[in-house]
């Protein structure tokens, strides 16, 4: 068993993490990664894990600060819910692009607004009392510059966006105004 104390380190500089799924190798991550996946769920107690591609794999709850991190999830307080006043439950893709540190605090944010389920590491199916107009505006707030965010209520026909670009801004609203 992995020990705190001896998190793999290569001449003082922390190493990275690979995790392991259905027989694929994914990585390298860095640790903080590796603490963002486990508060999204993406790694769980049973996760296969390894400080390098072809070593020994463990379980996570088999190694002292995964088991810390699975332990925080696990406390963490679910998001108060959100309902936009006068909006009726809607069905949203929300597609984000963060390269930023926000991504579980977007998360998290993005759950107080309804029902959500993840499709992909960056996209997302909600359904909620919102609007993607208020979506856009709530969530860019946690957003940085370098990030992206893309709402589309498919129960209403509406897109909301931020931070994508003047073309794909001016393609977007080309695209959403053609008749059909």
């Amino acid at each position: 068993m992995q020990k705190r104390s001896e998190m793999p380190r290569d001449d003082g500089i922390a190493m990275s993490w690979f995790v392991k799924v259905e027989g694929r190798v994914y990585g390298p991550y860095t640790p903080q990664q590796m603490r963002a996946f486990v508060g999204e769920g993406r790694i769980a107690a049973h996760s296969q894990v390894c400080p390098e591609r072809d070593g020994l794999w463990q379980q996570a709850t088999d190694i002292d600060d995964f088991r810390e991190w699975l332990g925080e999830s696990k406390t963490s307080p679910e998001p108060e819910k959100r309902v936009t006043p006068g909006a009726r439950p809607a069905n949203f893709v929300v597609i984000a692009e963060i390269q930023s540190e926000n991504g579980t605090e977007f998360r998290n944010a993005l759950k107080a607004y309804g029902d959500l389920e993840a499709i992909t590491g960056n996209t997302w199916l909600l359904r909620g009392p919102t609007t993607s107009a208020v979506l856009r505006n709530e969530l860019s707030h946690i957003l940085a510059r370098e990030d992206k965010l893309l709402v589309i209520d498919a129960s209403h026909d509406r897109a909301a966006w931020f931070n994508l670009g003047r073309e794909a801004d001016q393609n977007i609203r080309e695209l959403w105004s053609r008749a059909h």
